[in-house]
């Protein structure tokens, strides 16, 4: 783990590119938590940028491990259609969103996008 210095503490993540942490450990109940209530712990990540990565096998376990009454439909469909246009819209088999704890939601951080490209979403969270 890499960290970062804020002026409420340090943030530790997966890596940081250019100052921007990537894949962060989040405190808990950390996007269900209205901003009014937040603890001391969240405070580091006001107005700071961050980058979250979602990959194509991510969802192909969250498929495969379904249990729920609407495992099989939710398989199905991951199968026929939705792993096809994950892989249009992210043809390297990773999202990268960029998140940041900036009041815009009322109790989780707000989305500034998704991307194709780790630098496309560096470049957003750094206001380029």
């Amino acid at each position: 783990m890499k960290r970062l210095r804020t002026p409420h503490g340090y943030i530790f993540a997966e890596q940081i590119v250019d100052g921007i942490p990537v894949n962060p450990k989040l405190p808990e109940a950390f996007d269900c938590t209205a901003n009014e209530d937040r603890p001391d712990a969240h405070r580091k990540f006001w107005h700071q940028p961050y980058i979250q990565t979602y990959t194509v096998e991510y969802w192909d376990a969250f498929y495969a491990e379904r249990t729920d009454q609407w495992a099989e439909e939710g398989r199905r469909r991951w199968a026929e259609q939705g792993r096809r246009t994950w892989m249009e819209f992210w043809p390297t088999g990773t999202r990268y969103d960029v998140r940041c704890l900036d009041g815009g939601a009322w109790d989780r951080s707000t989305a500034w996008g998704a991307f194709a490209s780790l630098e496309a979403a560096v470049a957003c969270a750094k206001g380029a």
